[in-house]
């Protein structure tokens, strides 16, 4: 017998641009958010690597990550509509913002899967 191989649903996607790393994640939805008809909960955040002296006698580096920006979305309209707002602060070309938009488009919640959580 030929089993169909399940494709696993994508999470979260990942966006490196310089120093910024963007990661937009969804879950799904929390038990105690009824006031949204989504499965999931999208959040969003940014961070920004640098470089920093570790050690003073020998003046070694290390990369950190500081966070720059994080937010929970109720659902991927609630993402999409706030999300050319806070990207723009950290990227500034046009065809990077939409290759993010584009990648968003991959946690989109499909409609077939779309089954209302009932508590």
């Amino acid at each position: 017998m030929l089993e169909k191989k399940k494709q696993k649903r994508l999470d979260f996607v990942k966006y490196l641009n310089d120093d910024y790393t963007i990661v937009i994640a969804r879950h799904p939805r929390f038990h105690w958010m009824s006031h949204t008809e989504s499965n999931y909960v999208y959040f969003l955040y940014i961070t920004r690597t640098q470089n920093r002296f570790i050690d003073e006698k020998t003046a070694a580096v290390a990369r950190y990550n500081i966070l720059c920006f994080q937010q929970i979305y109720s659902s991927y309209s609630c993402l999409m509509k706030s999300l050319y707002a806070v990207i723009s602060e950290y990227l500034l070309d046009a065809n990077k913002i939409l290759e993010v938009f584009l990648l968003c488009e991959k946690l989109r919640e499909q409609y077939g899967e779309q089954q209302v959580l009932r508590d």
